[in-house]
C-alpha cells in the first residue's frame, strides 16, 4: 500500500475517532509518524506486513489494550512501546526481534505475550515485574537466559530463574559431546587419541555406551561414545538430546551410511552442531564423502575431518577444532546459580547407580532450592548434561538414575539375551533374575525391585509392550519372514507414507502403540496385521526399510474410520522425531505405483480445481474421487463419537481430545461442516 493512502486511512480514522484499525496484509514497509494522531485507538492491528522498525510516536496510543505486530520483520521495538501501560495483549511473532527493551516492564496490564519465531537470545530481567501476565509464547526462539526448557514451563518457571540468579552465579562451562557411527567405525579409539592415550588396535567394540570426561581451558566435556550395533540404535533416544555437540565417525574401510548417521542425528538432536570425521584413512587413503552436498543439505555440519587413530594422522587438527566447537555449544554459557552447582556435585560424587525422587528432593531443600519449578527446572538440566537421568511419566518418577550406564547394560542384555532370541521378542520377566545377574566384579547390580523400572522404561521408549502381567514382547525381536494370511488388497483402502529418512524404531512403536489391535498373533518384524471390531475392519501394515516407505492398507464397513485412527498413530510417531520428512500419499485406484501427495489433493479441492492429471499418469482424475478413498464428507454424531473413542486414551482431557480429532484425516477438510458441535461430541463421550 503507498504511502498517501495510508495517510488517507489514518486520517479518516482519526476523524471518526476510531477505537479499532485494521492495516494488516498491505505490504506496509513503513509506519508514518501520524499514527501517533490516534489517540483513540484500543485496537491495532499491523500483522502480515514488511515493517522494520516502529515510530517512537507508538508510544502516544495509550489507550489501546490490543497490538498486533506478528508476522512484520522486526528487529527492535522502540523504548515508547512502555508507554502503552493499557495494553492487556501484545502480539510480536514471527519478527526479527534480537532483544526487548528493559521498558517492557512497564506494561503492568499485559496477560499475553507472544514473542514466539524470533531471534530472542535473552529477555530482560525486567519481565518478572509483569504480574499480570499469565499467557507467554517464546517457542522458535534460541534462547540463552532464560534456558529455552525454563522458558518453555512459563511466565513463573521464568520469574523463578531470575530470582534464582539474584544471588552468587556462574556459567554452565559444560556440554555433551555424542558419538556415534557404525559398530567397529573407531568412536572409542578417536576419544583416547583425544585424551592423549595409546592406541589399542585390539580394542573391543563397545556395547552399551563409554563414558569419559576432558577438560578444555574452563569447559568440561562429557563423552558419550555409543555402540554402533544396529539393534541398539534404538536405545540412541534414552540420551541423544538438543545442545550437544555430535560426533559422526565414518570407517574409511567401508560403504558407510553416512546421511543415515546425519538424519539419526537430526531426528534426536535438532538443530546441534556435528563434525564428520572420517576414519581409517591408513586402510583406504581415497575414502571420501561429497562434502559440499551434505553441508548443503544438513546445516548442523561444521567441519569434515580426515584421521588415521591407528598412526594418529589427522589428530592434532581434529583434536584443535573440537575445542573450538565445544565452546560454541548452546548450553555453555547459561547461567546457573551456586545452589543447583551444589546440588549437582553432590550427585556427581554419589557411588549409587540410583537415587529416589525423595532423596533429590531433600538434596534440593538442604540448599534451599524450595520451590517445585526450580526443583523440576534444575532435573532437566541435569538430564540433559547427563548427570542424571529422568523422565516424568508416572511409572518412571520415583527414580532418578545416577549412573547411565546401569541403565543401558541392563537393555543391552535384555536384547541380546540367548533367551529372549529362543522367544523371537516374548519375554518371561521371571528370565530377568538370570539375563541381568551380575556376571564380574565391575558388573552392575540390579536388585529385583528395580526390574518393573526398567521393562517400564523400555515401554515409555515403546521398545516393548505388556502381553500380560508377566510377559513383554520386544517387536525389534520379532521373527523376519511375513506369516501367511487372507487379506482383500484389491478392496481395500490404499495409503503410502514416503519418508526421506525411515528410522528403524518407527515401525517397532507403531506395532507397540496398536498392540491391543493385532489379529490372530499376526505380527512380524516390519508389519502387523490389525483388526477393529468397532469398525468392522481389518488393515495390513507393512515396511520397507530399503525404499523407506509405511504401506497401509485397510478393508472393511468402515474402512475409512479406522484408517484415520492409524494414520493419527503414525502422525504422532513421525511428530516425536526432529525434521522428518513424510510425504503422505494416496495411490491412484488403477494405477497403484503411481501416487499423489494427500496435502496436494486439499490444496486442490480448497482452490475448486475439480479434476487434475497427476504426475506419472496419462490420465485425469475427479479429485473428490481420490479424497473420497480416503474419507467421506458427511458423518453422524455416532461414527465420530467411534472415531473419538478409538483415539481416547487414560489421560486424555477434553482439550487434548479436541486437539486429537483436529489432526485426525477423516475429520478435515469437512470436519467443521458437518453441522456437528465437535466440542459437545466430545463432552457427550466423556459422560458415556
Amino acid at each position: 500500500m503507498q504511502k498517501h493512502k495510508v495517510l488517507q486511512l489514518i486520517a479518516e480514522a482519526a476523524r471518526k475517532k476510531q477505537t479499532e484499525l485494521e492495516l494488516s496484509w498491505n505490504e506496509l514497509k513503513t509506519l508514518p509518524a501520524e499514527i501517533g494522531e490516534l489517540t483513540n485507538l484500543t485496537k491495532l492491528d499491523l500483522s502480515y506486513n514488511q515493517l522494520k522498525r516502529l515510530p517512537a510516536e507508538i508510544g502516544k496510543l495509550t489507550n489501546l489494550t490490543t497490538l498486533d505486530l506478528s508476522l512484520n520483520e522486526l528487529t527492535r521495538l522502540p523504548a515508547e512501546i512502555g508507554k502503552l501501560t493499557n495494553l492487556t495483549e501484545l502480539d510480536l511473532s514471527s519478527n526479527q526481534l534480537r532483544s526487548l527493551p528493559a521498558e517492557i516492564a512497564e506494561l503492568k496490564n499485559l496477560s499475553a505475550l507472544d514473542l514466539s519465531n524470533n531471534q530472542l537470545k535473552t529477555l530482560p530481567a525486567e519481565i518478572v515485574e509483569l504480574k499480570n501476565l499469565t499467557l507467554l509464547n517464546l517457542s522458535e526462539n534460541p534462547l540463552e537466559s532464560p534456558p529455552l526448557d525454563i522458558a518453555n514451563r512459563g511466565i513463573e518457571a521464568i520469574r523463578s530463574y531470575f530470582k534464582s540468579l539474584e544471588g552468587e552465579k556462574q556459567p554452565l562451562n559444560e556440554v555433551k559431546v555424542l558419538l556415534v557411527g557404525d559398530g567397529g567405525a573407531g568412536k572409542t579409539s578417536l576419544v583416547k587419541q583425544v585424551l592423549g592415550e595409546e592406541f589399542d588396535k585390539h580394542e573391543s567394540q563397545t556395547h552399551g555406551i563409554n563414558l569419559r570426561d576432558w577438560k578444555v581451558e574452563e569447559i568440561h566435556v562429557h563423552f558419550w561414545d555409543f555402540g554402533g550395533q544396529e539393534i541398539m540404535h534404538a536405545t540412541h533416544q534414552f540420551f541423544l538430546s538438543k545442545r550437544s555437540l555430535y560426533l559422526l565417525v565414518l570407517d574409511g574401510r567401508r560403504d558407510e551410511k553416512t546421511e543415515y548417521w546425519l538424519k539419526h542425528i537430526e531426528s534426536f538432536g535438532g538443530d546441534s552442531p556435528i563434525l564428520v570425521v572420517l576414519n581409517k584413512i591408513d586402510e583406504n587413503p581415497s575414502f571420501e564423502v561429497n562434502r559440499k552436498f551434505l553441508q548443503e543439505k544438513y546445516k548442523g555440519i561444521k567441519g569434515f575431518f580426515r584421521v588415521s587413530c591407528a598412526e594418529g594422522q589427522g589428530i592434532k587438527d581434529f583434536t584443535g577444532a573440537l575445542s573450538k566447537a565445544v565452546a560454541n555449544v548452546e548450553l555453555i554459557e547459561t547461567m546457573w546459580p551456586k545452589t543447583w552447582f551444589n546440588v549437582k556435585t553432590q550427585l556427581e560424587e554419589m557411588t549409587e547407580n540410583f537415587i529416589s525422587i525423595d532423596k533429590y528432593k531433600e538434596m534440593c531443600t538442604n540448599e534451599k532450592i524450595t520451590e517445585k519449578t526450580d526443583q523440576d527446572t534444575l532435573v532437566d538440566f541435569l538430564n540433559d548434561l547427563g548427570v542424571i537421568l529422568h523422565f516424568k511419566d508416572f511409572e518412571l518418577l520415583d527414580t532418578h538414575v545416577l549412573e547411565p550406564k546401569w541403565v543401558t547394560n541392563a537393555v543391552y542384555r535384555i536384547i541380546n539375551s540367548k533367551e529372549l532370541a529362543a522367544c523371537n521378542g516374548v519375554l518371561k520377566l521371571d528370565l530377568l533374575d538370570e539375563i541381568l545377574k551380575k556376571e564380574a566384579e565391575d558388573d552392575y547390580y540390579y536388585p529385583s525391585g528395580k526390574y518393573r523400572y526398567i521393562i517400564d522404561l523400555m515401554k515409555k521408549f515403546e521398545l516393548c509392550y505388556e502381553i500380560d502381567k508377566e510377559t513383554v514382547l520386544l517387536p525389534d525381536l520379532l521373527e523376519v519372514p511375513e506369516p501367511e494370511f487372507d487379506f482383500d488388497y484389491g478392496a481395500a483402502l490404499k495409503f503410502v507414507i514416503d519418508y526421506d529418512f525411515l528410522p528403524r524404531s518407527v515401525m517397532p512403536r507403531f506395532i507397540v502403540k496398536m498392540h491391543n489391535d493385532i489379529a490372530s498373533e499376526l505380527r512380524w518384524r516390519t508389519g502387523v496385521v490389525l483388526e477393529e471390531k468397532a469398525f468392522r475392519s481389518t488393515a495390513v501394515i507393512k515396511a520397507d526399510e530399503r525404499d523407506e516407505k509405511i504401506y497401509i492398507y485397510v478393508d472393511g464397513e468402515q474402512k475409512r474410520d479406522y484408517f484415520s485412527a492409524i494414520l493419527f498413530t503414525f502422525r504422532g510417531i513421525n511428530r516425536s522425531f526432529e525434521k522428518l520428512k513424510a510425504i503422505e500419499k494416496v495411490p491412484l485406484p488403477d494405477e497403484p505405483e503411481v501416487t499423489v501427495s494427500y496435502e496436494h489433493l486439499i490444496r486442490l479441492e480448497k482452490k475448486g480445481i475439480e479434476e487434475f492429471m497427476p504426475d506419472g499418469s496419462e490420465n485425469e482424475y475427479k479429485v473428490k474421487d481420490l479424497l473420497g478413498t480416503i474419507y467421506v464428507e458427511k458423518k453422524t454424531e455416532e461414527e465420530i463419537i467411534t472415531i473419538l473413542r478409538e483415539l481416547k486414551d487414560k489421560s486424555d482431557t477434553e482439550e487434548t481430545l479436541l486437539q486429537k480429532a483436529e489432526d485426525v484425516v477423516i475429520l478435515q477438510p469437512n470436519f467443521m461442516g458437518l453441522g456437528i458441535d465437535v466440542k459437545k461430541v466430545i463432552k457427550k463421550l466423556f459422560r458415556k
